[in-house]
């Protein structure tokens, strides 16, 4: 009996001396790390959750539960989808929560998929951080960058945009978000819409066609590193 007090003395008192003494805050970057270690369980489906829980210490909760942390997350988990090549339906929830017994320095994390709601845009939706504390839920102020679109060969060369969320559209018409001044090109040639948190490539029935690693596509859902071919033009589409 006397050793069975000596462990639970030590289990109470030198441990948790050890962790107050050495543990140090919680980062963004570590959360980042744990969101992908998470995704990877998943690497052998096609998809991947859309609900994140984040259980954090009283004092790393008191740091981190704020926009820009939700905003950084967000775009992480974004990226690493299409990075992994996966897709996520349903609206990206992140669910900060606090445990007073849990060290500093230390989250626990848990996925799961939850259903699109009846009437909810998943692309359109609005994207928020429930919080533990009695406030109003922090919303996303806008459109998450994730990847770009940049010119590497042709007339356009250098030419460069950054995308996210919403609908581009890419051809020599001055009211597209991505102007082409090749006469290869048509004056709506393409477009990109955003769908289960992937870009998806659309031919707009242009008369030279678009290509996608010199494959000629009506629609496609772009990768990480693809060549996009649009008259004389050679566009990659890259993460950010």
């Amino acid at each position: 009996m006397g050793l069975v007090r000596l462990e639970s003395f030590l289990e109470d008192h030198i441990e948790g001396f050890f962790n107050k003494k050495f543990s140090s805050d919680l980062e963004p970057v570590e959360l980042i790390k744990g969101l992908e270690r998470e995704m990877a369980k998943y690497r052998k489906k096609k998809s991947v959750p859309n609900v994140y829980e984040l259980t954090l210490s009283n004092e790393d909760y008191q740091r981190l539960c704020a926009q820009r942390i939700y905003d950084t997350l967000y775009t992480a988990i974004e990226k690493q989808v299409i990075l992994d090549d996966k897709v996520m339906d349903g609206t990206l929830r992140i669910h900060m929560h606090q445990q007073r017994r849990l060290t500093r320095g230390v989250f626990k994390l848990e996925s799961a998929f939850h259903e699109q709601d009846d009437g909810e845009d998943d692309v359109n939706a609005s994207h928020t951080i429930m919080l533990d504390r009695p406030t109003a839920p922090l919303l996303s102020p806008g459109d998450h960058m994730t990847a770009s679109l940049n010119v590497i060969e042709g007339p356009d060369l250098d030419s460069y945009l950054e995308i996210g969320e919403k609908r581009i559209y890419l051809g020599r018409r001055d009211k597209n978000d991505f102007i082409l001044t090749d006469s290869n090109a048509s004056r709506l040639h393409a477009w990109i819409s955003y769908e289960r948190h992937r870009h998806i490539l659309h031919d707009a029935q242009s008369t030279n066609g678009t290509f996608v690693n010199d494959r000629p596509v009506e629609t496609c859902c772009l990768r990480d590193g693809d060549r996009i071919r649009i008259g004389l033009n050679v566009l990659i589409y890259e993460v950010i």
